[in-house]
């Protein structure tokens, strides 16, 4: 019986509202029950000047409630929906995501020296700085010790409000990466046994949340998998098949990609189509490839899940894909299902 998905706590921020800041978290070094923020409500801080008439908000939970649903609830989770508009708002806003940080370990400072001490972070400065001059950036972070959480930082919300397609999945697509990282020792390489590749976080992640919104109804999978080879989609140019024509010795498990160009094209297109082979292809059930097989990687290892669940071993994966993304666009999309049937 699945269990019921939990409401979404929505924080509209005026002026300083520290009142409504979640408590500081006493510090632990205990191993992290997977199953711990089952009960625990995502919040959503939404700044002032932003859902006058509640579609930015209701967009976004469209496709929270589906992901959680799917994956099952992790946290805590803090979505931050920010704008412009006021700078008051966004500052109380920042001051209350400092509180979610904070930790009543006494061996720890203050929790008002630990609020002091994030807010004046370069990054976190250079972030309210984006915010305010309406740059959109942001995306998912995380803490690596505790108190863990997950959030999901947008900088430039209006952009968001005015496109609700992309703002269902922007949230579809970055809980999945809630979950993956769940069940990821993050503090290790991508390489590591213990996290997942690039790949796999970002590819799985494009494949899930394009199957979700046509599974809403908001999108057509098979042209949006048609458009990743054609024309980049809405991830960027140039697309799959472009980039295969320049670059003939990619390889799907190089994590240079970040530095050196092509992440986009490797990680999350490239990515997007090797999970869909091995749904597709290697008819692997689909729930097993986006969620089932991440529960074994905190005991066993990322390639002996790999094996266990999709029956072939990441070497002998990759050897098979590569052949198989480099036909044309005719034979690769003869894998998929018409409508959404599915495997």
């Amino acid at each position: 019986m699945k269990r019921p998905v939990p409401l979404l706590a929505v924080l509209l921020v005026a002026g300083c509202a520290e009142k409504n800041s979640p408590e500081p978290q006493e510090n632990t070094t205990a191993a992290p029950d997977l199953e711990a923020g089952a009960t625990v409500e995502p919040v959503l801080f939404v700044a002032d000047g932003l859902n006058a008439d509640g579609s930015l908000v209701s967009n976004y939970q469209r496709g929270l409630r589906y992901a959680i649903d799917y994956f099952g609830n992790y946290g805590p989770y803090y979505v931050y929906l920010l704008g412009p508009d006021s700078e008051q708002s966004v500052r109380a806003i920042y001051r209350q995501r400092a509180m979610t940080r904070v930790s009543l370990d006494p061996r720890f400072p203050t929790a008002e020296e630990q609020v002091e001490e994030f807010l004046k972070r370069p990054n976190v400065v250079t972030e309210i700085k984006s915010v305010l001059a309406g740059k959109a950036e942001g995306g998912l972070t995380w803490t690596q010790d505790p108190p863990i959480l997950y959030e999901d930082v947008t900088t430039n919300a209006k952009g968001r409000e005015k496109d609700p397609v992309e703002n269902t999945w922007g949230a579809l697509h970055e809980y999945h990466h809630v979950f993956q990282m769940a069940h990821c020792d993050t503090k290790q390489d991508r390489a590591s046994e213990k996290n997942i590749n690039s790949w796999m976080s970002e590819g799985m992640a494009t494949y899930s949340s394009a199957r979700f919104m046509e599974n809403l109804g908001l999108i057509d999978f098979r042209d949006y998998m048609l458009e990743l080879r054609t024309s980049g989609a809405n991830i960027s140019r140039p697309s799959i098949n472009e980039f295969l024509v320049t670059t003939q010795d990619w390889q799907l498990h190089n994590e240079s990609y970040w530095d050196q160009g092509g992440a986009a094209q490797v990680y999350y297109m490239l990515g997007a189509w090797a999970t869909a082979y091995l749904i597709h292809v290697q008819h692997i059930d689909e729930i097993v490839v986006l969620k089932d097989w991440y529960h074994d990687i905190p005991r066993i290892g990322k390639s002996a899940a790999f094996r266990k669940h999709m029956g072939l071993s990441l070497a002998e994966f990759y050897r098979k894909f590569d052949a198989f993304i480099r036909q044309t666009d005719d034979e690769v999309m003869g894998i998929l299902p018409q409508g959404a049937e599915g495997n």
